[in-house]
């Protein structure tokens, strides 16, 4: 890989233009299902914004996880966001994998859909139980193992995520955060994947709200920590939307629960939270050290980066 040049380093996004950018990749997002609803169908086009909304929701820890690998490995500022826009590419194909493997389980056996309800629900209680899977990039047992076997480097400063060195190529800093943030996305697409497969089994459909809304993270790379400190319910709105997904696909047989009522549900869920959270700061307002602790749901307060 060559060196990049300082046109090509990442100038940090300011907040106002962050918004800005959330904004319009929210807006394109929305504005997909037009395009599915023209080249498809409305049944089509409201699974989508279903899983596009669901999955917008759920990201929100993504972020908040890559702040944590971007500040362990001390990744400067310049760098950043190309490193986060590898991760993303990284993540959009690994993704693909997993979504298409599912919609071919789910095709070939009936069982698949009470599985993942179940798995749902068991993310669900430890979520609200505080037990959180925390991405703690010091005990990644992937990250360890790289470190065995690899060269390591702990130099930032060529802006490359493999080096050569004397001896041999060596990883440095940036290669082995973009395989920290790979490897937590894929733990964090449990629970994700799985509860789009809450709404539709359709592989495009699935890979498509998906990658619009992992694109969509990088502005709010600027704004998670204000979002989040915003959001009092954040841990028991998130899990009240994979539990719904889960009673979906456990009584699938028994209720028939079309898209448009797992987009209005979905919807509903996340409204409710914000504006709970809301009136909650309102009615009982909490000093500024438990708004700097709030976090989304796997981001326990001994590992979240401070702002």
């Amino acid at each position: 890989m060559t060196s990049p040049t300082a046109a090509q380093t990442s100038v940090p996004l300011t907040t106002r233009r962050a918004a800005w950018w959330s904004v319009a990749w929210l807006a394109l997002g929305l504005a997909a299902g037009m395009v599915v609803l023209a080249l498809a169908d409305s049944d089509r086009a409201v699974k989508y914004w279903a899983v596009y909304v669901l999955e917008r929701s759920l990201s929100l820890d993504n972020v908040f996880v890559f702040l944590l690998v971007l500040d362990y490995f001390l990744i400067p500022r310049g760098y950043r966001l190309r490193v986060v826009r590898w991760a993303i590419a990284t993540a959009l194909a690994l993704r693909a994998v997993a979504v298409a493997a599912g919609a071919a389980l789910f095709q070939t056996f009936s069982i698949v859909s009470y599985v993942l309800g179940a798995v749902l629900l068991v993310l669900v209680w430890r979520t609200l139980r505080g037990r959180d899977e925390a991405m703690d990039p010091a005990s990644s047992r992937t990250l360890r193992l790289v470190r065995r076997v690899v060269p390591i480097t702990s130099d930032s400063s060529s802006g490359r995520f493999v080096v050569r060195t004397e001896q041999a190529w060596a990883v440095t800093p940036l290669g082995l955060a973009l395989v920290a943030l790979a490897v937590a996305d894929l733990t964090f697409a449990v629970d994700s994947v799985s509860a789009a497969f809450g709404v539709t089994t359709d592989f495009l459909v699935i890979w498509l709200a998906n990658a619009l809304a992992l694109v969509g993270l990088v502005p709010l790379l600027a704004l998670v920590r204000a979002l989040v400190r915003r959001f009092r319910y954040v841990s028991q709105t998130f899990s009240a939307v994979l539990a719904f997904i889960a009673v979906r696909l456990l009584t699938q047989d028994a209720i028939e629960l079309g898209p448009l009522a797992s987009l209005v549900g979905i919807a509903a869920i996340l409204g409710i939270g914000v504006v709970a959270s809301l009136i909650g700061d309102r009615v009982a307002p909490v000093p500024q050290s438990e708004l700097e602790e709030r976090r989304p749901p796997r981001c326990p307060p001994a590992i979240a980066p401070r702002p």
